[in-house]
């Protein structure tokens, strides 16, 4: 006799164990924020830690000879919500032989979904530089105090969103020394007092860089003019007008050519620490100062590598004097050098190196973080 449950398993076949769907490997982790090597090569780098909000102790070694060289040290937050848009903050400190130092603070970054670009630097410190008047064709040396300074500016990109335009601001209060007796009254009313900037004015920018921190191709062009005005809380009256054209383009695979341009004016009741000065790798800072200052510079990369290059750069500048009789033009200052790049962060397109640059007044080396054109460049 065959009772019910028997028969029930005799005509069903048993169960068999479910079929699994064909497992899917397991999701890549994201790389940590740890990891200085690079998953594509092995190589050393800082992209993870960096995009996550991480920083690069930079060591400042200032050969400057206008400060008779110097250290100090930055602290250099990065980080990128997408490959264009990279948010920069920048903590320095440095002191140098001549006894000039300082701290600053420098935010670069973007809002409003990248629409807006805006950038806030605060610093404070004692600079000390020399000025070159032809009464003194050796130089004078002079101490700046600076209580406080700070740079902003606000850039809205237009709908060809290559172009960008805004108001930037330049506040500052500083004291001036010179215990130099004797000197010419105009020049002399420079120095040994206290004085207040206050600058409103307005920027305009192009920008078809493939990276903002070291690149590779396209252009930048940048023009502004600031107005110094008692309305401002300025002391004086005075106007600075700067344009600026910077072009990267690639002549073959592994070659590529980069060109600067710099014209800087000043007009008005200036004092004659702010006049502007030739801007060249190897040439002394503020050591060419004019009322128009024209800087060039040609450099060309040879990619020996994915992570190394090696470069050349030479460049000319001259300042005209105007019609402010403690300048003298400058003729043609002539300067140039070496250097090379390591890609230190592939995924953001940053390369860091060392240039040797040869002007009139001999060698500088100069530490590189991001290209050389960088600072004028954002």
């Amino acid at each position: 006799m065959i009772t019910w449950p028997a028969l029930a398993s005799a005509q069903t076949p048993p169960a068999e164990p479910p079929v699994s769907p064909a497992a899917s490997p397991p999701a890549e982790a994201p790389p940590s924020k740890w990891d200085f090597f690079d998953n594509e090569d092995g190589q050393l780098d800082f992209s993870n830690f960096l995009a996550s909000g991480g920083f690069i102790p930079v060591p400042i070694v200032i050969t400057e000879p206008a400060v008779e060289q110097g250290l100090g040290v930055a602290a250099v937050f990065l980080s990128a919500e997408k490959p264009r848009q990279i948010t920069r903050n920048v903590l320095a400190a440095f002191k140098t032989g001549n006894g000039s130092d300082g701290i600053g603070f420098v935010r670069a970054g973007y809002a409003f979904d990248g629409r807006l670009n805006y950038r806030v630097a605060v610093a404070h410190g004692n600079i000390t530089l020399n000025t070159y008047p032809p009464f003194a064709p050796g130089g004078i040396e002079y101490t700046n105090n600076y209580e406080y300074g700070v740079l902003a500016s606000a850039f809205w990109r237009l709908p060809d969103e290559r172009f960008s335009a805004g108001p930037l601001v330049d506040f500052r209060k500083l004291e001036s020394h010179l215990d130099i007796p004797g000197l010419p009254e105009g020049f002399a009313h420079d120095f040994d007092r206290s004085l207040q900037t206050g600058a409103v004015g307005l920027g305009l920018q192009f920008d078809s860089r493939d990276n903002p921190l070291t690149p590779t191709r396209g252009a930048n062009a940048y023009a502004e003019a600031k107005f110094d005005r008692e309305m401002f809380g300025s002391d004086r009256d005075f106007e600075t007008y700067d344009a600026r054209f910077y072009a990267f383009r690639p002549l073959s695979p592994n070659l590529r050519l980069g060109y600067k341009l710099e014209f800087n004016a000043i007009r008005g009741d200036f004092p004659g620490y702010f006049a502007p000065a030739i801007n060249l790798r190897g040439v002394e800072a503020q050591r060419y100062e004019g009322m128009d200052v024209l800087s060039s510079e040609v450099e060309l990369t040879w990619q020996t590598g994915k992570r190394w290059s090696l470069l050349a750069f030479g460049g000319v500048g001259s300042s005209d004097a105007g019609d402010h009789r403690f300048f003298q033009d400058s003729g043609g200052i002539w300067a140039g050098g070496l250097g090379f790049r390591y890609r230190i962060a592939r995924k953001l397109g940053l390369d860091a190196g060392l240039d040797l640059a040869y002007g009139p007044e001999g060698a500088v080396v100069y530490i590189q973080f991001g290209h050389a054109w960088s600072l004028n460049m954002d």
